[in-house]
């Protein structure tokens, strides 16, 4: 699998469903002949490769923004004059929709957020129509001599940043008037009810109501792993208590942690499946939009013995229950029910059970019933990402642990929540913080040694606390052997290659993170941002920047890297206007006190640290 900046031009036939009534075997025939006659030599005549093709839609990759809209012209002038001599109600008209942005080439496939903003660009385009984002209209302004209309800002399916659109108006066109889809729309009109805002990792998300994606608003899917796939979404809460959500958010995470340790499996990040919770949304499209084959889903409802899990498992492909089961979790027992679901999961998977396998991903978190309440509801706390929720969480724990001292759970959690308070601030006594920090990764680790987090957590002590470079490196490789599905694990092992200088290495560490988290929080591409920086590919890096500033307006991390980047290129008008911005965020930042980054060669500190500073940043 590879990542690169590409540009990419999307394209489908408008109304081909209703062509397809009309005349079935006419329709096939004329695109037929199009492909042959106008569009295949338009693309062979200005250098592109076809990637994807799905019925009507097509997916073309150029290493030029500017040959991408030379084809797009060609094609678009071509079908047009064929069209003069065909009975309008039987014309085929194209879309096109043209991005410059960042893929994965899987073989000949493009994935990724390039290649699904062309896709919902190209769902916009009017019927003949060229439309193009924002940063592929940079690359081509200055170079070709284009009638360019700016269209301002849409929010599109999927995309959690506004893009902004500009369409290329030919003689006696009109431009283009974005509509917001149908279902955001619908959104809009009843935020209060149909809008969900969820906490993750410090962004909100809008999510569509839609069922299905209807024929204008078409969709990119993920290609499934080699692997079996699976996403466990958020179980419902049947009952009429609702304060006990939280116990069914752990029983969801807790099965999906679980399944995340067979390395026979490609599970979803929970983060990514909280963002459909609410959401009455086909199996079949979140198969597409998460590439997986296998969804897990289900009802709780919560007695005075216990929560009653209804559990049904289906096949995204054909939208096909596969099983359906009812579990007991009792509330003096709830692992036993647990189990039994995750075995009986990994037995209709069919991946090889061994004893020792099943009996280290069931293991019990907590022996007392009332601390692993207790635990949940630190979890609960802890998704604030906030002083305060960290704090309350570090109160819960503590309860937790007089409970049960050897909860191990609860001893990797306490960890990282001081671990957390060091570094983000908020504590009394920071270097109290960092010292619990490690004793409670210390007691862990004597708990179990063989359990991945006591690596990850080492590795988490060894950069932030010790700046032990290598020592972390092996830490979280180490880590990795046990679960390569952490989402957490597979994100800080980019950033910890980032601040070792391994630019290429941290992209690709980074991309498998977003793959297993596909809604992945947009401080993600912080981290990308610095890493395209490291090795010298600064227009991604601005991109990258910018749009980790579009979801974050007051975060520092995307405009230092933006600020580095535009001086490395020379734009010093630009990044002074930048640092300006910057320092009325934060008028008493100095880059001589800022030491939350630390990293592993000096060469790199003074090169970004130094980049910053001609920009205008104050030492």
């Amino acid at each position: 699998m590879q990542r690169r900046l590409t540009s990419i031009l999307a394209a489908d036939v408008a109304g081909f469903s209703r062509l397809i009534g009309v005349d079935e075997e006419g329709t096939l025939a004329l695109q037929r002949s199009y492909r042959a006659e106008i569009i295949d030599p338009a693309i062979e005549q200005h250098n592109g490769r076809i990637a994807n093709t799905a019925g009507d839609s097509l997916l073309i990759e150029f290493e030029s923004a500017v040959e991408a809209v030379r084809c797009a012209q060609v094609i678009q002038a071509g079908v047009e004059d064929r069209n003069t001599d065909i009975s309008e109600d039987l014309q085929i008209l194209y879309r096109i929709g043209i991005n410059v942005g960042d893929v994965v080439a899987e073989g000949d496939d493009l994935l990724g957020d390039g290649v699904n903003v062309a896709a919902r660009i190209e769902a916009l385009a009017p019927p003949g129509g060229i439309l193009l984002s924002r940063s592929a209209r940079d690359q081509v302004r200055d170079r070709l001599n284009l009638n360019l209309i700016d269209l301002g800002e849409v929010q599109v399916k999927n995309i959690t940043r506004p893009l902004r659109i500009f369409q290329i108006l030919e003689a006696d066109a009109e431009p283009v008037t974005l509509a917001q889809p149908r279902s955001l729309r619908r959104n809009i009109l009843v935020a209060a009810v149909l809008l969900v805002s969820l906490t993750f990792a410090g962004g909100y998300y809008w999510f569509d109501q839609q069922n299905t994606a209807t024929e204008e608003e078409s969709t990119t899917a993920l290609s499934l792993p080699d692997k079996p796939s699976i996403v466990v979404l958020p179980f419902t809460n049947v009952s009429k208590d609702q304060e006990q959500d939280y116990l069914i958010d752990g029983f969801t995470k807790a099965v999906n942690t679980s399944l995340s340790k067979f390395p026979q499996l490609f599970v979803i990040a929970d983060t990514t499946a909280a963002t459909y919770r609410g959401k009455t949304v086909r199996a079949r499209d979140i198969g597409r939009d998460l590439g997986v084959r296998y969804l897990l889903e289900g009802s709780a409802q919560h007695s005075a013995n216990g929560i009653t899990i209804n559990a049904h498992l289906i096949d995204t492909g054909d939208e096909r229950t596969i099983w359906a089961e009812q579990y007991d979790l009792s509330a003096d027992d709830p692992f036993t029910a647990q189990n039994k679901l995750i075995e009986q999961i990994a037995g209709t998977l069919r991946f090889a059970l061994e004893e020792q396998a099943i009996a280290k991903v069931q293991r019990r978190s907590a022996e007392n019933p009332k601390a692993y309440d207790l635990y949940l509801r630190a979890l609960a706390a802890s998704r604030s990402l906030n002083t305060n929720g960290r704090v309350e969480s570090i109160r819960l724990l503590k309860m937790a642990e007089e409970l049960e001292p050897d909860f191990l759970d609860a001893q990797f959690e306490l960890s990282g929540r001081y671990l957390a308070l060091w570094r983000f601030g908020g504590a009394d006594d920071a270097e109290e913080a960092l010292r619990l920090a490690r004793h409670h990764a210390a007691l862990a680790l004597q708990i179990d040694r063989s359990d991945y987090r006591g690596h990850f957590q080492s590795g988490m002590l060894s950069l932030f606390a010790d700046h032990h470079h290598e020592l972390a490196y092996e830490s979280f490789k180490r880590a990795l052997e046990d679960n390569a599905n952490d989402v957490n694990l597979l994100y800080n092992m980019g950033f910890l290659r980032s601040l070792m200088g391994e630019g290429a290495d941290a992209i690709a560490w980074n991309n498998k993170a977003k793959r297993i988290n596909p809604r992945y929080p947009g401080w993600y591409n912080f981290n990308a941002a610095l890493s395209h920086f490291w090795i010298k590919d600064y227009e991604q890096a601005i991109l990258l920047a910018r749009t980790g500033m579009a979801a974050y307006p007051k975060s520092l991390a995307p405009r230092r890297i933006l600020i580095a980047t535009l001086v490395e290129m020379g734009r010093m008008s630009e990044a002074r206007e930048e640092a300006t911005a910057f320092l009325k965020i934060n008028p008493k930042f100095r880059l001589s006190t800022f030491r939350n980054t630390p990293f592993q060669k000096s060469a790199d500190q003074e090169r970004y640290f130094g980049a910053m500073r001609k920009g205008g940043i104050p030492d």
